[in-house]
């Protein structure tokens, strides 16, 4: 008899989970705060390739998937709520060094 069967919730973040960051963005609903701060990076860098623009974007997921990993192992496990705090707090830091003109 089984007592524990495997579940995947992309909304909470154990050690083992691989983040889905669409869900997470959506789920908390900061998908169009992140789009638009990928917006305001392609502005900022100028005109790239397709692939250039694609590859920042990349980059800047890259860069909040090891930001929420690294706030979920500071805590031990994270909830909806958790990523989304932290998620904005990320957005807003990242926003702020644009309109101030800091390198990203």
């Amino acid at each position: 008899m089984r007592l524990c069967i495997p579940c995947v919730n992309p909304l909470f973040m154990g050690p083992t989970i691989r983040l889905n960051l669409t869900t997470i963005l959506e789920a908390t609903g900061e998908l169009q705060r992140f789009l638009d701060l990928g917006a305001a990076r392609l502005r900022v860098e100028g005109t790239l390739s397709q692939e250039a623009s694609e590859a920042l974007i990349f980059e800047l997921a890259d860069e909040l998937e090891d930001h929420l990993r690294t706030m979920r192992d500071r805590q031990g496990s994270a909830g909806i709520n958790d990523l989304r705090a932290w998620t904005r707090a990320w957005i807003d830091e990242r926003q702020g060094a644009l309109a101030e003109g800091s390198p990203p």
